[in-house]
């Protein structure tokens, strides 16, 4: 008799299924996330590939692989968002600089995004709006490199 699987069952955090999942797709389970499994899973046998995993985490064998990890594929859509909305930005910004000036409404006037030359400010805009775990500088050597 084969017990049905729930939705749970295949992507809760303490998962075998989803552990093996993550695995398979080259994602390194840290310690705390390996306890946590085999806390939630002792009351039934473990799996062999699974006792694997846990000694090769205890004897120090289970690393990651060296570097910055990869971005999701949502962060590199949101990076192309503001990559293609930042020349928009700094053009409308230039020729208002050209035309009114760069002091603005008093609105915005106080805001951190709304200082510098317009590069700064197009790309603080752009960081601000899409990706709030990047800095400005960050973002401008990217669109750079």
């Amino acid at each position: 008799m084969s017990k049905l699987q729930s939705v749970y069952d295949l992507y809760s955090p303490t998962s075998l299924l989803n552990l093996k999942r993550s695995i398979a797709e080259g994602k390194i389970p840290t310690a705390e996330e390996l306890a946590d499994i085999l806390e939630a899973n002792s009351e039934k046998p473990l799996p062999p590939w699974f006792i694997a995993t846990v000694v090769k985490s205890l004897r120090g064998e289970l690393k990651r692989r060296r570097g910055r990890p990869k971005d999701s594929p949502l962060s590199e859509i949101r990076f192309a968002i503001a990559k293609a909305r930042y020349p928009l930005y700094l053009a409308w910004l230039q020729k208002r600089q050209r035309s009114s000036g760069l002091e603005g409404w008093s609105a915005v006037r106080g805001k951190d995004w709304w200082a510098g030359p317009p590069h700064v400010r197009a790309a603080r805009i752009v960081t601000k709006r899409w990706l709030k775990h990047m800095d400005w500088q960050a973002f401008l050597n990217r669109v750079s490199s």
